[in-house]
């Protein structure tokens, strides 16, 4: 059975999405690290990283648990701050 497709995000998934990437942004700039750096951790290319950090693109789950192991951070802390 094929997957339906999917809905475009709406004004508050945006705003979630940017809000994480925000985060994601500033713990890493926190701790002098590059998206270059951040990338490798996570096995993702820099353009990927900059994505998710600006809300382009929303992170898979597992992206995010690799992301915060890299940061040294709880997972919590992307979403809540």
């Amino acid at each position: 059975m094929p997957t339906p497709p999917r809905r475009p995000p709406d004004a508050h998934q945006l705003q979630e999405r940017r809000a994480v990437g925000d985060r994601i942004r500033h713990l890493r700039r926190t701790q002098t690290m590059s998206q270059e750096r951040l990338g490798e951790l996570v096995g993702r290319d820099r353009q990927t990283i900059r994505h998710y950090e600006r809300g382009m693109t929303p992170a898979s789950v597992d992206d995010l648990i690799a992301i915060a192991r890299a940061l040294d951070i709880p997972t919590w802390r992307l979403f809540y701050g």
